[in-house]
């Protein structure tokens, strides 16, 4: 049986994902901010190893845009952190707006100072989104976009993603649900929503839980609905910016980064807790049967 080769189309975006993988882990073993080296979705250290760091997000609005089924969103205008859990463990972390932090936006050489004030909302997902991933990247079972969507422009070379005129569809980010995204080495694993919050008025917030071993993503956004409705109609007025003017412009600026830091802690769930939550769950269900025995007999 004849083995089919990669297209001339499919290699360069491997061979370039490739590089850029190589340069993401660089960066992220130097200590760089995560987003420098890509617009996609680029890890820093993990959250168990440095859990006290600064960054940014792209406007105010990523995490309460992610909230609606219908249009999704850019997963640009969130943060992906993610940690590693060897055991059961109470993870901990708190999220808060902070000024003066500074960073180059990708695809330029100019600094830009964060703005300070972020309305944080957040999101826990397992297993992690594969580093590198983007909206813009296929995947078995993929939606189209919405003409207006940023990724129906070509960029990079490469032709737009698939479009419908009658998709609403924006990016691929969900911050309430399940997601897919992929990048160009075709790795796209389904990321599932565990729990998440926001807040619109604050400026910071915190989170607990007991989580299993595993990998888990952490994703930061805003949860301003002002900034969501500037951002939204000036995507949409602009056709993803991709049509100069006033509504390009008015995009860029209220995408504009939100300083944050986040301080992370994961501790070990004691193992004669462990053990009693898990007894106290069984003598329940025993209890339970025993009960329903009884009104059946």
């Amino acid at each position: 049986m004849k083995r089919r080769q990669p297209s001339s189309y499919t290699q360069p975006r491997r061979a370039a994902a490739r590089v850029l993988l190589a340069i993401a882990c660089l960066l992220g073993g130097m200590g760089l901010a995560a987003g420098q080296a890509s617009a996609h979705v680029v890890y820093g250290d993990d959250l168990n190893v440095n859990g006290n760091q600064n960054n940014y997000v792209s406007s105010n609005a990523g995490w309460l845009a992610g909230q609606n089924a219908t249009t999704q969103t850019d997963s640009h205008l969130n943060r992906f952190f993610k940690f590693e859990l060897t055991e059961t463990s109470t993870v901990n972390f708190s999220i808060s707006a902070i000024n003066g932090f500074q960073y180059v936006p990708f695809g330029s050489t100019t600094i830009v100072t964060a703005l300070d004030d972020l309305n944080p909302g957040y999101s826990l997902f397992s297993p992690i989104a594969a580093s590198l991933s983007h909206d813009g990247a296929a995947y078995p079972g993929q939606t189209p976009f919405a003409t207006w969507s940023p990724f129906a422009l070509p960029h990079d070379g490469q032709p737009g993603a698939p479009t419908d005129p009658s998709s609403q569809k924006w990016g691929e980010y969900r911050s309430n649900a399940d997601f897919t995204m992929a990048n160009d080495l075709n790795e796209a694993p389904t990321s599932h929503f565990i729990a998440g919050d926001g807040t619109s008025t604050g400026n910071s917030i915190s989170g607990s839980y007991v989580l299993g071993p595993g990998i888990y993503n952490l994703v930061v956004g805003g949860n301003n609905q002002a900034n969501l409705d500037t951002v939204f109609s000036n995507v949409v007025a602009s056709n993803g910016c991709g049509t100069a003017g006033a509504a390009c412009d008015a995009y860029t600026a209220a995408r504009i980064g939100r300083g944050f830091n986040i301080q992370f802690t994961a501790a070990p769930v004691p193992v004669p807790a462990a053990v009693y939550l898990f007894g106290s769950g069984l003598v329940g269900l025993a209890g339970l049967a025993r009960r329903k025995m009884k009104a059946s007999a």
